[in-house]
């Protein structure tokens, strides 16, 4: 499992411990290119102030001798003499052999690095030559012990920058555990939004966690509201169910229990009815809306009354559709089918048989019209506002369930939608009239 804290330890430590390596390694090489130019400037002229002291007497040895307490640089620093070819004079711990090949006088001074030493060698008049060298061991010895000198506090302060480093990442992760734990001691009863130290990193995802906590509060709420109004409707309807049956087994005379059974068959066909709508009621989510749906408003009205033409045909009811060949509404096919045959189902079922019942669609505004007109007197904006209610009935003696207007109002919230109804008048039958946005 990915670790943020491990992550973050393994990553600084990487960068301390590498920066340490990179520093020390530029160090070094730095001090010893620095030192190594001071030094062959030294040696160039070291052995030209000794050269200046060399007349053609060769100097005494016991002057350049060193004291027992010298003879731990005899190899630090070395020089010789040479005249004709041998060697006069050198420093102890030098080579007997010349650093350099003591060839060739005009060609000046020269430098060379040749075995493990620094050389520079200075020809004189009368075939004398000078010859100076350092150890290169000594100079990476003072380079290390240089480098070793400035990166010492930086190693000795390592484990405490570990330490602190540690803790700085401890301390920084605080406020996600704590948010963590928060969440952790949470029971399924509070879904309240989280409150804590604001910390910048953590907005977004406490931000994240509230919107879904509202949003669990939002669809528990629908859910209880749909559980405790099916449970009210459906108690009501196997108590009417119930009473039909037992009447119906109680009674003795062929008509009175034909006319039960009847009543108990109406009694059936409402409460699937009743069944029905509290699915569709219970399938509109707003958070399933999307920008990027839509259907064929005609389309979807010319099914929707091939579907309702049976009713309409008992009822000796004539169905129309008036409207274009085509006009989309921003909404899936499925809720626009919901909208005009809840309207149009209620259109047919309250108004009187015989009577004409049309749907006309059209674009006004930057918005699609579609109006259902129907026989009956309409409805005054009290009983739209009562009738839009759940389970709220116009008419007792008319099969149905009482949630058609709950659940077009419902869908109308969900899409940016209207519902108004028109009263009857001598221009105009009576309508339902709603503005879809347009697709």
């Amino acid at each position: 499992m990915f670790s943020i804290r491990r992550f973050l330890m393994t990553a600084l430590v990487s960068v301390i411990l590498g920066g340490g390596v990179l520093l020390g390694w530029g160090t070094y090489h730095t001090l010893y290119h620095e030192l190594d130019e001071q030094y062959d400037a030294e040696l160039v002229q070291s052995t030209r102030l000794l050269a200046s002291f060399w007349d053609n007497d060769a100097p005494d040895p016991r002057v350049a001798r060193l004291e027992p307490a010298e003879v731990r640089y005899q190899r630090y620093f070395v020089y010789q003499l040479w005249r004709d070819g041998e060697l006069v004079l050198a420093s102890d711990g030098a080579p007997k052999e010349p650093l350099l090949p003591l060839t060739d006088p005009s060609s000046g001074g020269r430098y060379h690095e040749v075995g493990g030493w620094h050389a520079y060698a200075l020809p004189l008049c009368g075939q004398r030559w000078v010859v100076v060298a350092e150890s290169d061991r000594a100079r990476r010895s003072l380079v290390a012990n240089t480098a070793a000198t400035v990166l010492a506090p930086y190693l000795l302060s390592v484990p405490v920058i570990l330490l602190l480093v540690w803790l700085a990442v401890r301390w920084g992760l605080q406020p996600l555990i704590r948010l963590a734990r928060s969440v952790a001691a949470r029971d399924a009863n509070n879904l309240t939004p989280l409150r804590h130290r604001p910390v910048r990193e953590l907005a977004p995802l406490t931000e994240a966690i509230n919107t879904l906590l509202a949003r669990l509060v939002g669809t528990l709420e629908r859910e209880k509201r749909f559980t405790a109004d099916a449970a009210h409707e459906l108690r009501t309807l196997l108590m009417a169910l119930r009473l039909h049956a037992d009447n119906a087994a109680q009674l003795d005379d062929p008509r009175e229990v034909a006319a039960s059974l009847t009543q108990l068959s109406r009694a059936v066909d409402r409460a699937s009815r009743t069944v029905e709508q509290l699915m569709q009621l219970s399938r509109l989510d707003p958070q399933r809306a999307s920008a990027g749906d839509r259907c064929d408003a005609v389309a979807v009205a010319r099914d929707c009354i091939t579907l309702i033409s049976p009713l309409a045909e008992q009822r000796g009811q004539t169905l129309t559709l008036d409207g274009p060949p085509h006009l989309w509404v921003a909404m899936p096919a499925e809720v626009a089918d919901m909208l005009i045959r809840n309207l149009l189902d209620n259109a047919c079922r309250y108004s009187p048989e015989g009577t004409a019942v049309g749907v006309r669609i059209s674009e006004t505004q930057g918005q699609v019209r579609v109006e259902v007109n129907d026989g009956g007197p309409g409805l005054t904006a009290d009983q739209q506002r009562r009738f839009t209610g759940r389970f709220s009935r116009g008419r007792q003696d008319v099969p149905g369930a009482g949630l058609g207007l709950s659940i077009v109002d419902r869908i109308l919230s969900i899409y940016g939608g209207a519902l108004r109804f028109r009263l009857r008048d001598e221009q105009r039958p009576a309508a339902a009239v709603m503005t879809l946005p347009r697709g």
